[in-house]
């Protein structure tokens, strides 16, 4: 070869080399890209991310691995360093750090069985309990040697507990079940394609002494209805199946007590997407339906003796109405002979020569013959029972226009006593310490 063909084929060579670094470099820069969009994406991703080699150290993490596990500011800081740097790093700050200690070696496991595997690692990251769901699988290169370990991990502390919680809650409500006296629960599973089919899913053991069910497997066992009940049941039943709810009072008859017993039944179905059940409960209300029937006899009862004591009413009322009239005739009777038979005669006593003696007795016969038959007497005998027999007197008198001296004479008494009784009138009629004339006052009762 000439030195002209060897410095052309130099210069050819030069070129190529020179088309294959910018072709590298190229490379070099898609690759720091797909790093760098790699990066991104993991750590836009809510679960940890991560790779290790064949020592454990770790080739690449993600921006929720440092933020929750390793408590790393910076992504790039974890390449090259393993769990227990980071562990030995917290527990130098005075953090509480157990995280992995009490879990198998999951690394170990993946490279010795060589295939992807789960596992549950937990324990304390700065004093806070902490429960990954972890997948890890072999990290192969090209030739399928295998050079690490890739992993990713979902935080399920907050799901563990509600589990947890819920576990716990389902065992107490099935204790509940199990141990209630007073009240039996069920749940059923409705066959869509015989939908009176019912298949027993759930049945409290009070169920036998409640209702005397001894077959709790077979529903069409559960209850004997009473025959007054049946027709009723069987429509309650239909309208349960169309409108999934139950609410219904029957009596059923109770092989253990050998007795009938009322019970009620309240149940609400549950549609889901497959299936469909009917929760339940029914409990014995004998007590309260006798109870009720025994206040619905009393309430009988009393309305009889109130329609009773309304007819003995009416009848009081009828002899009431009936005596004020005999009282009227008998008042207008006696007033009557007052005036044709006893007045004339007195009348003509009075024409006749008296002395005063004789004409005094003759004024009190007249004055007690007027109170007996004067309205003012009967008013004030029924209106003002407070009053004495000497102050109807003495008020009978005020009004006939006597005087307190006449007054005194004629019933034999002081002036000075007229004018307590007269006070005691006032008082009693309650115009004491008012301008009212007493003779006015009485004059106006009717």
């Amino acid at each position: 070869m000439s030195r002209d063909e060897l410095v052309a084929r130099i210069q050819k060579l030069e070129a190529k080399n020179r088309e294959l670094a910018r072709v590298l470099s190229r490379r070099n820069e898609d690759y720091d890209a797909l790093c760098k969009m790699t990066q991104l994406v993991a750590d836009n991703a809510p679960d940890m991310i991560w790779a290790k080699d064949m020592d454990n150290c770790f080739l690449f993490a993600n921006r929720a691995l440092c933020d929750r596990l390793l408590m790393c500011k910076s992504t790039e800081a974890v390449v090259g360093k393993n769990d227990v740097y980071f562990a030995d790093l917290e527990r130098a700050n005075g953090q509480h750090h157990t995280f992995g200690e009490v879990c198998v070696n999951s690394d170990e496991i993946v490279k010795k069985k060589k295939k992807a595997m789960r596992f549950v690692e937990d324990g304390q990251v700065r004093g806070q309990y902490l429960v990954l769901d972890v997948h890890k699988a072999p990290l192969l290169d090209e030739s399928g040697r295998m050079v690490g370990t890739v992993g990713c991990g979902r935080d399920i502390t907050h799901e563990r507990q509600i589990r947890k919680d819920l576990k716990k809650s389902r065992a107490s409500q099935k204790l509940l079940m199990e141990t209630a006296s007073d009240f039996a629960v069920f749940r059923l599973m409705v066959n869509t394609s015989r939908p009176r089919g019912l298949k027993v899913v759930f049945v409290s053991p009070s169920a036998k002494d409640i209702a005397g069910i001894t077959r709790p497997m077979q529903t069409e066992r559960w209850f004997q209805i009473h025959a007054d009940d049946r027709k009723a049941t069987r429509y309650a039943y239909v309208r349960g199946f169309r409108e999934f709810k139950f609410n219904h009072r029957f009596r059923i008859f109770h092989p253990v007590l050998a007795s009938w017993r009322w019970m009620h039944v309240i149940a609400t179905g549950v549609r889901q997407a497959r299936e469909c059940y009917i929760n339940g409960i029914f409990f014995d209300i004998t007590e309260q339906m006798e109870s009720n029937a025994a206040l619905a006899a009393k309430g009988r009862e009393l309305e009889t003796r109130t329609d009773n004591l309304s007819e003995v009413n009416t009848a009081l009322k009828v002899l009431l109405k009936k005596r004020d009239e005999d009282r009227k005739a008998l008042e207008e009777k006696v007033l009557y002979n007052v005036k044709s038979l006893i007045r004339p005669y007195l009348n003509k006593m009075k024409r006749s020569g008296l002395d005063a003696k004789q004409k005094a007795y003759l004024e009190i016969m007249e004055s007690n013959l007027n109170e007996i038959v004067s309205p003012l007497s009967r008013k004030l005998s029924y209106d003002y029972l407070g009053f004495t027999p000497t102050e109807i007197k003495v008020a009978t008198m005020v009004k006939q226009g006597k005087k307190a001296r006449e007054i005194a004479r004629l019933l034999g008494i002081s002036t000075r006593t007229v004018e307590g009784y007269r006070y005691a009138i006032r008082d009693r009629l309650g115009i004491k310490g008012k301008k009212v004339n007493l003779r006015t006052y009485l004059l106006t009762i009717r």
